[in-house]
């Protein structure tokens, strides 16, 4: 057994991290009106609804990138403290109906990403025509991150197997097979802001420009 050689091996982690510019973005709004007549909320919705969609193609947003979700209702009350009867004190709180609220969400889900930054700008013409409308802030993907972490994994290993090999032939040995290799989990991060890595991954939505980084854990033979 004392001719028995014991080969050791090396432990690394390639890294690789890269910029990109969202190609998608998702912009959501929200519109409502009051009346103390539920019909005749419902009918102003429907005007209010259809001045937005001619606001938003005079705008060039497409037909096919606008959805209008299910209309909402509630009702709404006031409370008022009302002298119970044949009583000089005592009170009670009693509800009054006011009037119905209706509403509905609008999002628009486009590659012109730049045509829809600017019409969330000029949202306030809407409001100047007495439209009740809230704008949230837009969200931005890339619809092509599939392709981009492949990419991304390769880099990473190749950086790992450069870090090993030059590790390697510095001590005057060679490097051997790959034993054994792990991916870590993908950070997605708006470029220069204060995101913070997490365990599970992290994935900005409210950048456009955004960075990318992933390790790959590798260990390698040493002949």
């Amino acid at each position: 057994f004392k001719d028995l050689k014991v080969k050791s091996d090396i432990s690394v982690t390639g890294y690789h991290e890269q910029e990109f510019t969202s190609d998608l973005i998702v912009w959501e709004a929200s519109f409502s009106t009051d009346d103390k007549n539920k019909q005749e909320a419902f009918s102003q919705i429907k005007k209010d609804r259809e001045k937005i969609k001619d606001f938003l193609s005079r705008k060039g947003i497409k037909e096919n990138e606008i959805t209008f979700k299910a209309t909402w209702d509630k009702e709404n009350y006031i409370y008022v403290d009302e002298l119970i009867p044949g009583s000089d004190e005592q009170t009670r709180r009693v509800k009054y109906f006011e009037s119905y609220t209706l509403g509905q969400t609008l999002i628009i889900e486009s590659n012109n990403v730049e045509l829809v930054e600017k019409v969330c700008n000029e949202i306030t013409d809407l409001i100047e025509n007495d439209i009740d409308i809230t704008s949230y802030a837009p969200k931005y993907y890339y619809t092509k991150l599939g392709k981009l972490k492949v990419e991304m994994i390769r880099a990473a290993a190749e950086d790992g197997l450069e870090r090993a090999a030059t590790a390697v032939e510095g001590g005057g040995g060679d490097l051997g097979e790959l034993l054994e290799t792990s991916i870590g989990v993908f950070q997605i991060l708006g470029k220069n802001s204060n995101d913070e890595f997490s365990w599970g991954g992290t994935l900005n939505t409210l950048n456009k420009e955004k960075t990318a980084f992933v390790n790959v854990k590798q260990r390698f033979e040493i002949d």
